[in-house]
């Protein structure tokens, strides 16, 4: 695959800027902000964090990449969609910390398929998915359009919230964030927590979002998976031939179908080792 550039208008920015920005995100995101923090204290700021913003609940507003800037300023790349309830909702939980909370106009465009170009910043998931991918907040030249994203995370199970699937309908876990290392699950609370922690703690996980290819027209959004006559997921997006699905694991294999179509799904080998044997009584 050679290398593509895509422009991302789905995506926009946060700036984070004082003294407390670590300590202030850290009670408010999924992110392992300690790591962070040792990223800039050697000034490296070349790498993007992947994480997310939850209800109390647990169940998702958005994902985030998280780029320091320096040591006093961090940007949160979000979707457009949720940037001004999430901006209100930073500027709620504020109170005394050291921080102005502001939105940015720069565009953003993803690199992937190649070694990045200059001025791209890698995000942390490239390396678990073992395929090169990262963002740049500067105008650039595309030459591709976000349906090629789309395509290469659909083939990588990548979902992107805002895009595939809404806000306040999954789980971080449903998502697959703590396989893709958004979630510190070492630190103190941060909104969300006592859900998330629970789930993984206890083996609590029973959907995962898969991928999968099929033949035949697109299935619809939330058309149903079914294993045989059993309910087995819910598609979340699918096009040109692929899609993501949230599916029951216990329930992944078999003949599957999705409305008109039959689906086959595609367990990329990051998730493939933390998927449990399936039971018979399934």
């Amino acid at each position: 695959m050679t290398l593509q550039i895509s422009p991302l208008p789905h995506r926009a920015l946060i700036k984070v800027f004082g003294p407390d920005w670590a300590s202030f995100l850290k009670g408010l995101c999924t992110a392992p902000i300690d790591s962070i923090v040792e990223q800039v204290t050697t000034g490296d700021f070349h790498k993007l964090h992947y994480g997310a913003f939850l209800r109390p609940q647990g169940k998702m507003i958005c994902d985030a990449l998280l780029h320091a800037v320096s040591a006093d300023e961090i940007w949160l790349d979000v979707p457009l969609s949720e940037r001004d309830e999430l901006l209100a909702k930073l500027n709620m939980y504020k109170l005394r910390a050291k921080v102005v909370i502001t939105a940015l106009d720069h565009p953003v465009f993803v690199a992937f398929g190649g070694d990045l170009p200059e001025g791209f910043l890698l995000d942390s998931r490239a390396s678990i998915i073992d395929d090169n991918f990262g963002f740049a907040y500067t105008p650039q030249t595309a030459t591709a359009t976000p349906d090629a994203w789309r395509a290469f995370r659909y083939t990588h199970t990548l979902g992107d919230p805002g895009e595939d699937f809404n806000k306040d309908e999954l789980y971080a876990i449903d998502a697959n964030l703590d396989l893709l290392g958004a979630i510190d699950f070492h630190k103190g609370c941060y909104v969300g927590q006592e859900l998330t922690s629970r789930m993984k703690r206890r083996g609590q996980i029973k959907n995962r979002i898969l991928g999968f290819s099929y033949t035949g027209a697109a299935p619809e959004k939330g058309a149903e998976v079914l294993n045989a006559d059993k309910r087995a997921g819910e598609v979340l997006a699918a096009a040109d031939g692929y899609g993501l699905a949230l599916m029951r694991i216990d329930r992944r294999d078999g003949d599957l179908t999705a409305g008109d179509a039959a689906i086959r799904l595609n367990i990329s080998a990051w998730i493939a080792p933390h998927l449990p044997d399936i039971s018979p009584d399934a």
